[in-house]
């Protein structure tokens, strides 16, 4: 994980140390919604990068093409507004591997660049700069079966609070972090999906242990804040689940600090909004990116260094 932070470190400074002027051109930035905190955070990283290069001497323009909440259908109107719109490049997040295909390739047909960020469809990109789910899954579940080593605890359900349906992102996430209880007497309860919000989601943690599971694990911020609130109260009643999630947001760090979230999976949506701004200013001046994909990281926050998250 040090070697794949360095060499995204690496490529930032590299691209970012460049002086880069006189590029014109229109980006617009298409993210999953607008409401969960991963968004906003790549979305003003990639809108500071913006400005930077425009200080330079750059003209660029950047709009937030995203849905208000994760749907196919709306995100595909969303590309279909960019092309409209007239834009030159197209950063997404997609919602899944396919659904987004037939418009993006309508983009790529009147001339449009597409960048992924954070998930990528399967049909080619110019680059792509996403953090490694499956990888991330994984190594949080590693953590889990870790502590449940240590307690002494060899069987009993997971809980599974989820966002969407059919959202790649957090179906690699899912299958990482089960494939760490394969072979193992634990099981994978049925994956509850909150479609990200807080409410839901706790209500769903709520009945996931009133149905006696040992852990609960959240796919994305808003999964894991209410997992986590729903797991509070347990603990105040008295009871023992483990909780563990993802992404950064100062209520999940706020829950780690209380100690009824575990562990947290933090990714850097920062890097992706820069080195995605950085790739259309190299496509720009002629530079052929071949397709990239840049494994942006994760990192496991718990108790004993979340304050290097805040």
């Amino acid at each position: 994980m040090k070697k794949i932070l360095a060499l995204v470190l690496v490529l930032s400074l590299v691209l970012t140390g460049s002086a880069f002027a006189g590029v014109k051109t229109k980006i617009g930035l298409i993210t999953m919604d607008q409401m969960d905190v991963h968004w906003v955070r790549l979305k003003n990283a990639a809108e500071a990068r913006v400005n930077a290069l425009n200080e330079q001497g750059n003209e660029i323009t950047m709009v937030w093409l995203s849905p208000e909440t994760k749907d196919n259908q709306q995100q595909i109107e969303k590309i279909q507004s960019a092309v409209a719109d007239g834009v030159n490049y197209i950063i997404i997040a997609c919602n899944d591997g396919t659904s987004a295909n037939r418009a993006l390739q309508e983009a790529v047909d009147a001339g449009i660049k597409i960048i992924y960020v954070d998930a990528p469809a399967t049909l080619k990109a110019s680059a792509t700069y996403a953090t490694d789910n499956f990888a991330g899954g994984k190594q949080i579940g590693e953590y889990l079966k870790a502590l449940f080593d240590k307690d002494g605890v060899t069987e009993g359900t997971i809980g599974i609070v989820d966002a969407q349906a059919g959202v790649q992102s957090c179906q690699d996430r899912y299958d990482g972090f089960a494939s760490v209880f394969k072979d193992t007497k634990f099981v994978m309860g049925e994956r509850q999906y909150s479609d990200g919000d807080n409410s839901k989601a706790q209500e769903l943690a709520n009945t996931l242990i009133n149905n006696n599971v040992i852990a609960i694990y959240g796919t994305n911020d808003g999964a894991t804040n209410g997992s986590a609130a729903a797991v509070k109260d347990a603990i105040n009643n008295g009871m023992k689940i483990y909780c563990v999630g993802w992404d950064k947001s100062d209520s999940n760090i706020a829950h780690v600090e209380g100690g009824e979230l575990l562990a947290f999976a933090a990714q850097n949506p920062n890097v992706m909004g820069e080195m995605a701004i950085d790739a259309v200013v190299e496509l720009e001046n002629g530079k052929d990116l071949g397709g990239i994909t840049v494994d942006t990281g994760v990192s496991t926050v718990t108790k004993d260094n979340v304050a290097e998250f805040k």
